[in-house]
């Protein structure tokens, strides 16, 4: 009995988190570029494999291969754009997907806002007012997306990342049941 519980708690011990080399795909919005990459939660990007893009009724934006770095680039759809899914297959078992909501490229959540001064009447200079709001908002937009991109990656990452607690947690655990089972088969005898 004693010699199956310490097989046992050797192959729990030794099996390996299967996340550790889960893939994961970060897509995020530049100006009128949709660029991302895909990476592996263990580390390392996934270089060289096919990439598609979907729009939100499923039909192919864009496709390729990833880069290198496991990056992937390709032009935005003109609004009113709908929700983008990105889906990475490395042809060994790992799939992942990431989306990008139409808001984010202009779609119609983001758009009623900025078109909300295009009724303004021209200023003294004679520019329409609503035209360099706009512009205004473009140039914020693109500003943001500078600053937001990398906490948005950092954020998947590190959502995705397996912690030393956790790995930690589930040891403890493991020994913390089989000293149970130990206990009741004492107590039986």
């Amino acid at each position: 009995m004693i010699r199956t519980l310490l097989a046992l708690l050797v192959l729990c011990a030794a099996a390996g988190p299967a996340s550790a080399h889960k893939l994961k795909v970060f897509v995020t919005v530049e100006g009128g570029t949709i660029r991302g990459y895909a990476f592996f939660v263990g580390g390392g990007r996934a270089a060289g494999v096919p990439w598609t893009a979907r729009d939100a009724s499923g039909g192919t934006i864009a496709a390729g291969d990833t880069d290198a770095a496991g990056g992937f680039a390709f032009a935005a759809l003109p609004p009113p754009a709908s929700d983008v899914t990105v889906t990475v297959d490395t042809r060994e078992g790992h799939v992942a997907s990431g989306t990008l909501a139409a808001a984010r490229l202009g779609g119609t959540a983001a758009a009623a806002p900025v078109a909300a001064g295009a009724g303004r009447p021209p200023d003294a200079a004679g520019v329409d007012a609503g035209a360099s709001d706009e512009h205004l908002a473009a140039l914020v937009e693109a500003a943001v997306q500078r600053q937001v991109g990398p906490l948005f990656e950092r954020f998947e990452e590190m959502e995705a990342r397996l912690r030393y607690a956790d790995v930690l947690s589930g040891v403890f655990l493991i020994l913390g049941l089989a000293g149970a089972a130990l206990w009741a088969t004492g107590r039986r005898k």
